[in-house]
């Protein structure tokens, strides 16, 4: 008998999911950062119609729905306060964090994230969806749940291919 063990090894589908999140959490840390610096700036530019401006000077042949889509998408934006958006980005920092960890298959990365998504949901509600008539909040919140239902599989599962190899 070989006394040797192989170490566990992350599954593929665990290690997809894991640079799935990975990349979502670095594009939430730096949008909410640069949202947070430029908003004042966008703000002006918006009020003074130089943003709308500037959308028909770099894009003119879009349709006038898309650019009022577009303007309507940053008014609502501006519209948030801004602590939010640094709210947003610290609770990504945790995200990134607990992904990390993840990938290095200790199991408080899986706790680290899954406290940073909740506290995040918990947030857009407080500052966003109870202003907007349609939220997206469901449809996040299953996805949210989806991937911490899926990390904790994934945790069980090599927990289980451990402890069925020191049973051998």
């Amino acid at each position: 008998m070989n006394d040797i063990q192989e170490p566990v090894r992350r599954p593929v589908g665990m290690t997809i999911l894991l640079v799935l999140s990975l990349i979502n959490a670095l594009f939430q840390i730096f949008s909410s950062i640069f949202t947070y610096l430029f908003m004042p700036f966008m703000k002006e530019m918006m009020e003074s119609g130089q943003l709308e401006e500037q959308l028909q000077l770099f894009m003119p042949n879009m349709e006038e729905a898309m650019r009022q889509t577009m303007l309507d998408n940053l008014a609502t934006q501006i519209g948030v306060q801004p602590i939010y958006y640094l709210l947003i980005a610290v609770l990504f920092i945790g995200s990134l964090v607990g992904v990390l960890k993840m990938f290095k298959l200790q199991r408080i990365g899986f706790h680290i994230y899954s406290i940073s998504q909740m506290l995040i949901l918990i947030t857009q509600v407080a500052y966003i969806y109870s202003k907007e008539s349609q939220s997206p909040f469901f449809n996040e919140f299953l996805m949210t749940l989806m991937f911490i239902l899926l990390y904790h599989l994934y945790f069980k599962r090599i927990e289980n291919y451990g402890t069925r190899r020191q049973n051998l």
